[in-house]
């Protein structure tokens, strides 16, 4: 094969290769899809093959110093994914999360009628034990007051083991609220305050009886991410349950798969917060006195303040950076 030959038959691989990594470098979002890896994977090996070839056979140094460039671009751009796609990660999570969680009404709606719906209740059965009964019954009033009257120190094996359960516990009921909102969104409505006077009541009942203070330290190191978690994953539902009654001039298929898509920063938020939620109560939740019981009310107070930051002030500051076209 002579120079003219060797480099016609291999010129368009090069030219594909270069219009590869010109349109990897300029991908707004730094992604490439999988076949486009593959592809370029395979024309950067030839690209290495022929740039050996041409030093062998002593080609004109225009063109090894062209395929010298096309390698070094190459692979600078393949050893350089892990960085972008580590950027993409912390895109994700810090400008993302809070600013989809902060700017959907939705999660609004369902966070705020959660927490007004728990404290209320919480109050109500506070002040009358009638209510607590009437709510969840006598016969569940009794068997958590009894749970709650002892709190015995866990060992490190129960901690573990507690963490699994915990986390099961608590991503089912966010599944639930969050899977529910199929129906037309009702169905997280419906979760969201189920979950909230459940909750609000036997705690508030709880609070009357010896058992008040057992419940107080049990919960106020998880309780800030376990139950904003409920709120944020009835918001995601809602989200795509509305979608299906208002589509928006979109065919109600097309609605549910775009706001499905828009809901999932949504919805891994609030896994996020249960899954924190689930090591903190097991490794946290049995302790009741010492460092151990201090540590809670750091862990709570520090959950509080790290609910606010993120999701409110950063949320806030990134969707005013979206809508001035900072963000992409």
């Amino acid at each position: 094969m002579t120079p003219a030959q060797f480099i016609q038959k291999r010129q368009p691989g090069w030219k594909e290769l270069e219009a590869l990594i010109d349109q990897m470098e300029s991908a707004p979002d730094r992604s490439v899809p999988a076949a486009m890896q593959l592809r370029f994977g395979q024309l950067y090996r030839s690209a290495c093959t022929d740039l050996s070839l041409s030093q062998a056979w002593r080609l004109p140094r225009e063109l090894q110093l062209y395929l010298e460039g096309l390698v070094s671009r190459s692979h600078s751009n393949l050893y350089s994914q892990p960085r972008k796609r580590w950027n993409e990660v912390k895109q994700f999570f810090v400008e993302t999360i809070p600013r989809l969680v902060f700017s959907d009404v939705n999660v609004r709606i369902c966070t705020a009628l959660f927490y007004v719906t728990f404290l209320l209740c919480g109050v109500l059965a506070f002040n009358s034990r009638e209510f607590a009964a009437d709510v969840v019954g006598e016969s569940v009033l009794e068997s958590y007051e009894q749970m709650h009257a002892d709190m015995e120190e866990a060992e490190l094996g129960d901690m573990i083991a507690g963490t699994g359960f915990y986390i099961l516990n608590n991503v089912s009921i966010d599944l639930m609220t969050f899977g529910m909102g199929i129906l037309g969104g009702i169905g997280s409505i419906f979760a969201v305050v189920f979950n909230a006077v459940h909750l609000g009541t036997v705690i508030g009942f709880l609070m009357t009886t010896p058992a008040g203070p057992n419940i107080t330290r049990w919960v106020i190191a998880h309780a800030p991410f376990e139950l904003t978690a409920i709120g944020i994953s009835a918001g995601a539902g809602l989200r795509i349950g509305y979608s299906l009654i208002s589509a928006g001039g979109r065919s109600r298929l097309r609605a549910l798969r775009e706001e499905a898509r828009a809901a999932i920063p949504i919805i891994a938020a609030a896994a996020l917060l249960t899954l924190i939620a689930g090591f903190i109560e097991a490794f946290l939740g049995p302790a009741k006195e010492g460092i151990g019981l201090v540590l809670k009310y750091v862990v709570g107070a520090l959950s509080v303040v790290f609910l606010i930051l993120y999701f409110l002030v950063l949320g806030f500051i990134q969707t005013r950076r979206y809508r001035r076209g900072v963000l992409r």
